[in-house]
């Protein structure tokens, strides 16, 4: 099982070792964590990126931002009855 923490200090050790220049994407993370089931963490991945981002941890370009945003999106209203 993987847990948020586990990603987050993923996503920040890949942040450091490229010392802010160039960049990576979901799919890379995640592949460094599990090679063989790395699509299966793709969402997780997206939703602690996106709380980076909001910390100011990391960032994104405009595409991934929106991606990234948007993945983290609740439907319906709070409090509504499904």
């Amino acid at each position: 099982m993987v847990f948020a923490d586990d990603i987050r200090k993923t996503i920040l050790k890949l942040a450091e070792e490229r010392g802010g220049k160039g960049t990576f994407d979901v799919a890379d993370i995640a592949r460094t964590i599990d090679q063989q089931n790395w699509r299966m963490l793709i969402d997780q991945v997206k939703l602690v990126a996106a709380m980076l981002v909001r910390e100011g941890k990391i960032s994104t370009t405009p595409s991934d931002a929106a991606a990234y945003m948007a993945s983290t999106k609740r439907t319906g209203k709070p409090g509504a009855k499904s």
